[in-house]
């Protein structure tokens, strides 16, 4: 019991000392609400690094979405999005190819420097309020903003003044003349940021008008097409190009309109341009290139160049259609040799090319950059798939994956469902025990609290760990596991009254019980176990929830069997008031043990000496002869009592 002990302290460690150090499993869309989103691969069958991969991708831009208690899974060939609360309409379009576009780069326009000081300013606040921003970090961009405008200032009126001078006479007093100007200048005080981050939504619903909110405000700072805002989102981005795993747009910008975006491998902030339209299309709500006007029936490679000794990935854009993709590129790369084109996914540059040569209609094109063997591998699969290495649909087809809402209201219910259907269930199997086992029954309800307390404080670190949500599958595989913990009891409890109705001793029987019951135990749970992880691997959905609880339930009644039961019964079996039948419940099987105690002992014979003949013996039947030193027993029939005139004759 000790080892249990220890073992328990840690589990519950790590509960309150890691993490978030709550004690809250988490819990399933069913239980709490939100949104299932199940993703179904198309054309062949996805090998477990692309499945991988495009769990990788969707969990990125899910978190980039911020969408809480969001969570992407691989279950068996299909990829599950789960996002609890009750407005996760954002999940619903995750499934679908992301945001690839082509956006020409621009250089940076320049601001007008009278409203410079409220434009960033402004901007500034608007992004700490919305968490884009630290405050510390805001302030630093629009410090370096204003000093370099100072130290422009103080140069240009140096100038001025050393070209005012005339004469070589007057040369020195011009001089001594400007540098006076200058210590005299009053220096430019950057303006404060004085907003803080809003405070923590007050639940999903205030949550999801919080990320709305925060993705028009950067759509209107980043895709303005006002010169000063420009330089100052410009200048605010690059505080965090450095560390922006995702871009907070997330694949939500303006097609049309001109974006501050971040290419995170260098930390460089680019002005890139609207996508252009196709060629020969006029309307500017035509379509425009992007990934989608990539020939995926041609090849995409990613890999080293052997002739140039550079990663190089390759594709081709297609022909098809009047407008295409392989036309206007050709003409894009016509006009902008020597500039940059970036490559855009989900709003954030993953690649931006110098244009060496004008690209043909219908012949490849060539990036080439300082990229790692991997790197070009999964620019190659973002060209060939957009954001995904696989093309994803809904179990019927639908664009975008199958959705499921659960209102927040049935959530609830549920879990109250799952709860009443526990504490019923233990309710019943109380009063089984007390009424079968009597005090024995004390013993019971202390394994099962025992292991229900192990199993909870797994529950809430495998949610922790591996994102393991409790469903209402789930919540069914725990009340079978306290059948399953009742009935070892029951199996170790029948062993000791069978050895009881044997005639041994309570504490004799509850040994050798146990070690009639631990065979059979360990068999029945193994066999539980086996049946859970084959339906685990074998199953998909809420069925796996089942199964993984009916084995973590199944592991821990036996860990709580050795530990916990079989070290209490021997207890038990010591003391004088648990040895009684009426506390333990075997008053019938002690009477029957004790009517074999005493037939077995009256059924024994009488011992005889062998060297001595008696009297009793004769009666019996007996005749003692002795034969060289040896006495030898032979069987005679039994006689009737010699008569006295018999006995005088001998």
């Amino acid at each position: 019991m000790a080892l249990f002990a220890l073992i328990v302290i840690g589990v519950y460690s790590l509960v309150f000392f890691t993490g978030d150090r709550t004690a809250s499993p988490k819990l399933g869309i069913d239980l709490q609400g939100g949104t299932r989103v199940t993703l179904v691969p198309q054309g062949a069958e996805p090998t477990r690094e692309q499945l991988e991969d495009a769990r990788n991708i969707l969990e990125n831009r899910v978190n980039g979405m911020g969408v809480s208690g969001a969570s992407v899974v691989v279950d068996g060939n299909t990829l599950v999005i789960t996002a609890a609360g009750d407005d996760t309409s954002e999940i619903r379009n995750i499934g679908q190819t992301s945001q690839l576009l082509f956006r020409p780069v621009l250089n940076l326009p320049t601001p007008d420097f009278e409203k410079l000081d409220e434009v960033i300013l402004n901007t500034a606040n608007s992004w700490v309020e919305h968490g884009v921003l630290t405050q510390e970090q805001a302030q630093t961009a629009i410090d370096q903003v204003f000093e370099m405008q100072a130290q422009q200032e103080e140069a240009q009126k140096n100038a001025e003044g050393a070209e005012g001078a005339e004469g070589e006479a007057a040369e020195g007093e011009a001089a001594e003349g400007a540098e006076a100007e200058s210590d005299a200048a009053p220096e430019v005080d950057a303006p404060k940021v004085t907003a803080s981050p809003l405070p923590e939504p007050n639940g999903p619903v205030e949550a999801s008008e919080r990320r709305k909110d925060a993705t028009d405000m950067l759509r209107e700072t980043r895709q303005s097409t006002d010169p000063t805002q420009q330089f100052a989102s410009f200048v605010l981005l690059g505080e965090r190009c450095l560390d922006q795993p995702t871009d907070p747009l997330a694949g939500t910008d303006n097609e049309a309109l001109p974006l501050v975006a971040c290419d995170p491998s260098t930390g460089q902030t680019l002005l890139l341009d609207e996508v252009p339209l196709l060629a020969g299309v006029e309307d500017p709500e035509g379509p425009r290139l992007t990934g989608q006007q990539i020939d995926t029936g041609r090849p995409i490679t990613g890999g080293p160049n052997l002739q140039t000794s550079q990663m190089e990935i390759s594709f081709a854009f297609s022909q098809n259609g009047e407008h295409n993709g392989s036309q206007t590129w050709a003409a894009l790369t016509s006009s902008m040799i020597g500039q940059q084109i970036a490559i855009t996914l989900d709003s954030q540059v993953i690649s931006a090319p110098v244009i060496q040569g004008a690209t043909p209609v219908g012949s490849a094109t060539s990036i080439t950059g300082q990229f790692t063997q991997e790197e070009a591998e999964a620019l190659a699969n973002n060209l060939r798939y957009g954001a995904l290495p696989l093309s994803f649909a809904g179990e019927n087809g639908e664009p975008g994956g199958t959705a499921i809402t659960v209102p927040p209201s049935l959530g609830l219910a549920s879990l109250q469902a799952g709860i009443y259907a526990g504490l019923v269930g233990l309710l019943l199997v109380a009063i089984f025990v007390f009424a079968y086992y009597r005090l024995f029954g004390l013993i019971s309800l202390f394994t099962l609290f025992a292991a229900g307390l192990l199993v909870y404080g797994s529950l809430v670190l495998l949610g922790r760990w591996i994102g393991y949500s409790l469903d209402l599958s789930g919540i069914a595989g725990l009340v079978i596991g306290i059948g399953t913990t009742a009935d070892s009891f029951v199996v170790i409890y029948e062993r000791i009254k069978d050895e009881v109705r044997k005639g041994k001793t309570f504490r004799s029987a509850t040994a050798s019980g146990w070690d009639r019951a631990k065979d059979t135990i360990v068999t029945g749970n193994m066999v539980t176990l086996i049946g859970a992880v084959i339906i685990y691997f074998l199953a998909v959905g809420d069925v796996k929830g089942f199964a993984f609880t009916m084995g973590l339930t199944t592991v821990f009644d036996l860990l709580v069997t050795f530990l916990i039961t079989a070290p209490l019964l021997v207890l038990a079996s010591r003391n004088g008031i648990w040895s009684k039948p009426s506390a333990n419940g075997m008053a019938k099987a002690f009477a029957v043990g004790d009517r074999n105690r005493r037939s077995t002992r009256s059924a024994a014979p009488a011992p005889v000496r062998d060297d001595v003949a008696t009297d009793s013996g004769a009666e019996a039947g007996y005749t003692a002869v002795s034969t060289s030193g040896s006495t030898k027993r032979t069987v005679t029939s039994p006689s009737a009592p010699a008569s006295a005139d018999t006995k005088e004759e001998k």
